[in-house]
């Protein structure tokens, strides 16, 4: 019998084994003799038992699962600190009877975010001289979302945020907050010194709920 016929019958007879048992899951439950017996290779330790193994894995996987659970919860603690902010934040704006007072408000908001350091709420009022720089963000980073998380470069910062602020968070603010309608009269802005602190792919749940919120509240301030 040459090697390929051979090779080819000991596939076979793996196939065939292997089809049983994935028919038969509960086979070693009725053989238990035969677990120890089976002998697996490893990286690390040479060959291993298949309860070993078994254990390993289930190990490894416990160890995942944990994290997540970390994870998870870590993301829920940062959710719940955001939420209380953004109602203390609800309540100072509907207080506020200046535009200096929602402005101060944000500052305050800011502050309470971990790793978030600068804030600015930008009138877009026409015909101002220094609309230009904000018009430069409108067009490069706004011009199709009215949520925008990322960095720019030293051109759309400048007169923005101090050259320490690597990441920011824009938000494009519009007349009766139209999504179709495109006609910004406000950006807000905030800043951090992280360099992933605002990355694209966040969520921005609460953002847009800010975008909502300035949009119904802004307008006597800024388009007076």
């Amino acid at each position: 019998m040459t090697d390929s016929l051979i090779q080819e019958k000991e596939l076979l007879a793996a196939s065939v084994v292997e089809d049983y048992l994935q028919q038969n899951p509960d086979f070693f439950q009725h053989y238990p003799a035969l677990l120890p017996q089976l002998r697996l290779p490893h990286q690390q330790r040479g060959t291993v038992s298949l309860v070993e193994r078994q254990l390993e894995l289930q190990r490894e996987k416990i160890y995942l699962l944990e994290e997540d659970i970390t994870r998870l919860m870590s993301v829920a603690r940062q959710n719940e600190h955001i939420f209380i902010a953004l109602n203390a934040l609800h309540i100072s704006i509907h207080q506020a009877s200046s535009f200096d007072d929602i402005t101060t408000a944000l500052q305050q908001f800011a502050d309470a975010m971990p790793q978030v350091k600068y804030c600015r709420l930008l009138g877009l009022e026409q015909g101002k001289a220094d609309l230009q720089p904000h018009q430069l963000l409108l067009n490069r980073r706004l011009q199709t979302q009215n949520v925008y998380l990322g960095r720019l470069n030293q051109e759309e910062q400048q007169g923005l945020f101090p050259a320490q602020v690597h990441s920011v968070a824009l938000l494009r603010i519009d007349k009766n907050n139209h999504a179709d309608s495109k006609e910004p009269f406000a950006i807000l802005a905030f800043g951090s010194e992280l360099d992933d602190h605002f990355q694209p792919g966040m969520d921005v749940l609460f953002l847009r709920h800010l975008v909502t919120l300035l949009a119904l509240i802004l307008p006597p301030y800024v388009l007076a």
